[in-house]
């Protein structure tokens, strides 16, 4: 794989930053390294997902331009504001803690390191490949799940189920629609989605099929 270089510095400068901030952020504060711990791996995860040039919260199983961006939108800020929850939970809100250090927060990285290893084995699936899409959501539903542990965050726990849940179920229901969609695109045009294909150009046709349809 070529390496971008400025991409590259770009990342290794973000994640020296965040290591030095939150380092200062939470030291001086009780309970104060597993969630540092935490934090760390997740922007090494996120940083890594970046430099790959990967969707954060979408598998990217189908094309950019047909993911709902309400969805796509909503989930983000719910992901960043739980991380924001987390870090204030251990600064300036800790009866929101749910206690049991260091118990808690070695299940939530647990969990963490578990969903990015979900994640990674549904990358090496070949494009389009449907059956990886519900993997690749159920490492996001673990994703999101490691957040409470991480940070011992009662609050979070409510957030993430009655907020986090749901929009993960609409961004998986709208990408196992449009795969459904272009599989049965392919089995109109007789294309054996099994076999060796080319996706991109594929993806390109069905794109120009919906255009036609959509002028008509």
């Amino acid at each position: 794989m070529k390496i971008n270089l400025k991409r590259l510095l770009w990342v290794v400068f973000v994640v020296l930053y965040a290591g030095l901030f939150f380092f200062n952020c939470l030291k001086p504060f009780d309970n104060w390294f597993l969630p540092y711990l935490y934090t760390m791996i997740l922007i090494v995860w996120l940083a890594y997902e970046y430099y790959r040039k990967n969707l954060f919260f979408q598998s990217g199983l189908i094309p950019d331009t047909l993911y709902f961006w309400l969805p796509r939108a909503l989930f983000a800020f719910f992901f960043y504001s739980s991380f924001v929850i987390g870090i204030a939970t251990i600064i300036w809100w800790p009866k929101n803690a749910m206690g049991l250090y260091p118990y808690v927060n070695i299940l939530g990285i647990a969990a963490l390191l578990a969903s990015i290893y979900m994640r990674q084995k549904v990358f090496r699936k070949k494009p389009s490949d449907q059956k990886a899409a519900p993997g690749f959501y159920l490492s996001v539903l673990l994703l999101t799940a490691s957040l409470p542990f991480g940070y011992s965050s009662l609050f979070l726990i409510a957030y993430v189920i009655l907020i986090g849940t749901p929009l993960i179920y609409w961004n998986y229901h709208h990408e196992r629609k449009v795969l459904a969609s272009f599989m049965n695109h392919l089995k109109r045009q007789g294309i054996d989605a099994s076999k060796g294909i080319d996706y991109a150009k594929q993806w390109e046709k069905y794109l120009s099929s919906i255009v036609k349809k959509s002028k008509q």
